[in-house]
């Protein structure tokens, strides 16, 4: 796959034991390879060849770049004033009537918990704030 095949026949690389010795030269022959390459072309590359592979995606890549999760339209966005998308549930293909509303903001109970709840003064959660606990 990676256009070295005298590393097949490679004794440093035969067995799980003589790959983890040489796992630094193992890596840094898969880093070459893959360097110039994006997660995706890498897996269909790797796919191509019988071998099973998927790409790690991070959250942002699963929002924002997952072509079955658009599909599927598993994350909805919500109007605020923070728009953030947030995981469907259950996903619209349920086909389930449920009503999904924006919940409160960070720190938009702060005055109501602190004050009316715990009876915390101005200066307590002032200090609070100083200190970087709560914004």
């Amino acid at each position: 796959m990676i256009g070295k095949p005298a590393l097949a026949g490679d004794a440093r690389f035969a067995t799980l034991l003589a790959r983890k010795e040489n796992e630094d030269e193992l890596d840094r022959l898969v880093n070459e390879w893959t360097g110039s390459r994006t997660a995706e072309e890498v897996m269909s590359l790797m796919q191509a060849a019988g071998v099973a592979a998927g790409v790690v995606e991070t959250v942002k890549d699963q929002v924002e770049n997952d072509p079955q999760l658009k599909a599927r339209q598993f994350f909805w966005e919500l109007e605020s004033p923070e728009p953030n998308k947030y995981l469907a549930s259950p996903p619209p293909y349920y086909r389930l009537s449920i009503r999904v509303r924006q919940g409160s903001l960070l720190g938009e109970g702060n005055e109501r918990v602190f004050k009316g709840i715990m009876g915390m003064t101005d200066e307590e959660i002032a200090g609070l704030v100083k200190e970087g606990v709560i914004a």
